[in-house]
C-alpha cells in the first residue's frame, strides 16, 4: 500500500512533455514505449515522454522543449521523461520510490563493454567514460543532464541506471559525481548513504581520501543539527 501511494503522488508531480528535435549530428536513434527496436532520429520530430535517445560515437541531438534546451553529446543516453526540472520535495519523493525498487525483476543487457575512460575535453568534473555499453550511456546522460541544469533529475537517472545495470554501481567515478550532487543540494543524510556504500569499492588513495573527508563533514553537520 505504501508504495502505491509512493507512486500516484509520484505520479502526480509529473507532467508531460514533448521536445522538438531541433539537430541531430552522426547516429542517434530513439526507442519508443515498450518497443525493442531502435529507430533513426531525423530533425524536426517531436519525441514524447516515452522516448528514450542513445547517441553513438562522434554524435549529438539537441533538443527543444517549453523554455528548455537540451544537448545530448555522443556515447551518451536519456529518458525525455528524466528532461525536466524537480524540486527538493519531488526528488526526495523519487529517491524513496528507488529504494523500494531496488531489486529489480530484469537486468538490462549491455550492448559492447568496450570503453575508453576519459572525455576528448578532458574536464575531470565529468566522470564521462566512451563506451557503447548502455547502462554506461545512461550514466553519461545523466551526467549530461546535470552539466544542463537538471541536477536533480540528473541524480533520479543515476540512480535508476545503478539499479537496472548492477556492473555501473562499481563505477567510483560515478559514484563519486552524484553523491556529489547530493551533498551540494544539502542532502546529507542521502549522500552519507551514498559515500558509505561507496567506501566499500576499490578506490584510489585519492578517491578514498576524498570519500572519507565528505563522510566526516557530513556527520559533522549532522551532529551540528
Amino acid at each position: 500500500m505504501k508504495k502505491l501511494i509512493l507512486l500516484l503522488l509520484f505520479t502526480g508531480v509529473v507532467s508531460a512533455q514533448t521536445f522538438k528535435v531541433e539537430q541531430v549530428s552522426g547516429d542517434v536513434k530513439y526507442q519508443s514505449g515498450s518497443s525493442e527496436s531502435w529507430v533513426e532520429l531525423k530533425a524536426g520530430e517531436t519525441v514524447s515522454d516515452d522516448v528514450t535517445i542513445s547517441t553513438g560515437k562522434n554524435s549529438s541531438v539537441v533538443l527543444s522543449g517549453k523554455g528548455v534546451q537540451f544537448k545530448l553529446g555522443e556515447l551518451a543516453a536519456v529518458s525525455i521523461s528524466n528532461i525536466k526540472k524537480m524540486n527538493i520535495d519531488e526528488l526526495l519523493l523519487a529517491l524513496a520510490m528507488e529504494d523500494m525498487l531496488k531489486a529489480p525483476k530484469k537486468i538490462e543487457k549491455s550492448s559492447d563493454n568496450t570503453a575508453v575512460y576519459g572525455s576528448e575535453e578532458g574536464n575531470k568534473n565529468e566522470p564521462m567514460i566512451k563506451s557503447n555499453d548502455f547502462g554506461i550511456k545512461r550514466l553519461n546522460g545523466a551526467v549530461e543532464l546535470a552539466g544542463n541544469g537538471f541536477e536533480e533529475s540528473a541524480v533520479v537517472a543515476a540512480k535508476e541506471t545503478f539499479r537496472k545495470y548492477p556492473d555501473t554501481k562499481n563505477l567510483v567515478s560515478y559514484r563519486i559525481y552524484f553523491a556529489d550532487i547530493l551533498y551540494e543540494k544539502g542532502l546529507y543524510e542521502e549522500a552519507l548513504d551514498e559515500y558509505v556504500d561507496i567506501q566499500k569499492l576499490n578506490l584510489t588513495d585519492e578517491e578514498r581520501a576524498k570519500v572519507n573527508e565528505k563522510t566526516e563533514s557530513i556527520k559533522m553537520k549532522l551532529l551540528s543539527d
